[in-house]
């Protein structure tokens, strides 16, 4: 990954995620490290044996998985067989919008009626705060902005013109998944109004980091 292009990843941590803000609002500083730390691992687990599963490799589901990764796959199992419309061609691609200056890695390039679209996966929890539990994990805005810069990105990249991206995620606590689709006018909007103003942001920031600030006030 060239460095001089920004994450899609951290052009958006600028933004602010009231749903996490508060679960470390109420929780101690070293359950949410712990928790933080877990979820980082099974979801690279996670996405890891997905990918085995779309190049065709078998998997199996008998031995070194935790519970919370089952839970995760089952749910991705589901999900295809909700949505049999649905191809998954490739996983895990590297795109870079050389015009903008920022990359990241899209988790499948997927067909649905002969359409090609993204797909982003994450993982997450049915019950979430002080919440009773839900019936499926939530889908965050950021994970909406994310999906609609690699949309974007590969278009440039490829040349070519999707218009429609997917967010799945899949429940760590039970089998269940939220998915969502985005088309159109909608890709074009969260790019345009969310991510690119994000990204600008981060630059002035990370540019600015080091310089020492004066005052003539």
């Amino acid at each position: 990954m060239d460095n001089d292009y920004v994450h899609v990843t951290q052009a958006l941590s600028i933004l602010r995620k009231l749903g996490l803000e508060y679960w470390f609002r109420t929780n101690s500083a070293e359950f949410c490290d712990a928790e933080s730390k877990k979820s980082k691992e099974i979801g690279t687990l996670v996405h890891e044996v997905i990918q085995k599963h779309i190049e065709k490799e078998a998997i199996s589901f008998e031995t070194k998985y935790p519970q919370e990764v089952k839970n995760c796959l089952e749910s991705f199992f589901l999900f295809k067989k909700d949505y049999p419309k649905i191809k998954l061609k490739q996983a895990e691609q590297l795109v870079t919008s050389k015009h903008y200056g920022y990359c990241g890695t899209l988790d499948c390039l997927a067909k649905e009626n002969g359409e090609l679209m993204i797909i982003d996966w994450k993982s997450g929890k049915c019950e979430v705060g002080t919440k009773k539990e839900k019936d499926a994990p939530p889908v965050y805005p950021e994970h909406e902005y994310q999906v609609s810069a690699y949309v974007n990105a590969y278009n440039e990249q490829s040349k070519a013109n999707i218009s429609k991206a997917g967010v799945l995620v899949l429940a760590k606590d039970k089998v269940a998944y939220n998915y969502r689709t985005i088309v159109g006018n909608a890709l074009e909007e969260m790019f345009n109004e969310v991510f690119l103003p994000a990204l600008k942001i981060y630059n002035y920031q990370n540019k600015n980091k080091n310089k020492e600030v004066h005052s003539n006030g």
